[in-house]
């Protein structure tokens, strides 16, 4: 049973990598507790941030006394107090109610990201913090909020297997990687693949405080057997299932066009063949926001869009067909899933 002493905390925090038996890069604050803000949102990913909950709340160090003390303390924060519902299976998950909001959060030590819905105001408090040189890790698509936030620009991370094809295309600027279980992007960033990679890089960060023997500690106390935070190097890329569909539709009685898609864990890429244009292949971006659709086809010379509403009951996009100044009416129909 761990005992909680504040008062000891505070006398040995300082000289804390003393007690390990390989030093740490990182220092803990000289006024005690190391503070973990773990960011909620709707949808959060449960393991994202229930991994690395469980991590930090299972370090212990010794005084050298003979007590064990615990030198995280855990919170959760969020844009507002209102309660959150977690990722479900067909309904809404488990509901939390934040401790606190960005408004009126401690100030943190390190910051928990996990996969989640956001928000601009979560950018902005990441900014805030990231601005005061406190540690920000994410974890699984996490990733996408600390890239939207600006924090990754220029600089390596990783994200879950199923969303690289989208990471890469949404953020050019971030160098993505794979094979690995975590990114160190800068001294006070990090990023964690998907869902139990966030274990093993709070274990990393653990052992950068403390030492890979406190590390260990917490990990066989969890009874994880996973060594990925210990080298982080030669994981293997996992298989990502690949799917594919096509949409088709009719111009005209006699110009049939069918929309390619190939779709790689959750990432979709998109062509276009239209036979009556002589023309195969072509380059198409899908945008999506609720029902709606847009799609850009770069047909050399004569580039077109098609905007509608998508029936997901039947699987129709409805819309409208744009090239060189003349609209058609268009409806692509959803042909059968192919593995």
């Amino acid at each position: 049973m761990k005992i909680f002493i504040f008062a000891v905390l505070l006398a040995i925090l300082p000289a804390a990598n003393t007690l390990a038996d390989t030093p740490g890069k990182s220092v803990p604050p000289k006024n005690g507790m190391i503070k973990v803000a773990i960011v909620l949102s709707e949808h959060a990913t449960v393991i994202d941030f229930a991994g690395p909950w469980e991590v930090f709340q299972d370090t212990s160090i010794d005084d050298g006394h003979g007590h064990d003390i615990a030198p995280f303390e855990l919170y959760t924060v969020a844009s507002t107090k209102a309660p959150v519902h977690t990722e479900g299976s067909n309904r809404p998950g488990m509901t939390i109610t934040p401790d606190y909001s960005f408004a009126d959060a401690p100030t943190p030590d390190i910051v928990v990201v996990g996969a989640q819905s956001g928000g601009a105001v979560l950018s902005e408090w990441l900014q805030k913090i990231h601005a005061d040189n406190k540690l920000i890790m994410s974890v699984c698509t996490g990733a996408f909020k600390l890239a939207q936030a600006g924090l990754l620009n220029g600089k390596q991370a990783t994200t879950h297997h199923w969303y690289f094809g989208n990471f890469a295309r949404e953020f050019p600027q971030v160098k993505l990687v794979r094979q690995v279980r975590y990114v160190q992007a800068d001294p006070i960033t990090f990023s964690a693949g998907g869902l139990s990679s966030g274990i093993d890089l709070s274990l990393h960060i653990v052992a950068d405080y403390f030492g890979p023997t406190v590390a260990q500690q917490t990990a066989d106390f969890m009874e994880y057997q996973g060594t990925g935070w210990k080298s982080n190097q030669g994981i293997s890329e996992l298989t990502t299932p690949v799917k594919r569909q096509d949409f088709v539709g009719k111009l005209a009685p006699d110009s049939t066009i069918v929309l390619h898609m190939v779709k790689r864990g959750a990432s979709p890429s998109f062509n276009t063949d239209i036979p009556a244009q002589k023309v195969a292949g072509i380059a198409t971006t899908v945008k999506s926001d609720g029902d709606k659709v847009s799609i850009a086809f770069a047909i050399t010379g004569h580039p077109a869009t098609f905007n509608g509403l998508m029936n997901r009951d039947n699987g129709e996009a409805t819309g409208t067909f744009v090239q060189d100044g003349k609209s058609y009416p268009l409806t692509l129909t959803s042909q059968p899933i192919r593995q």
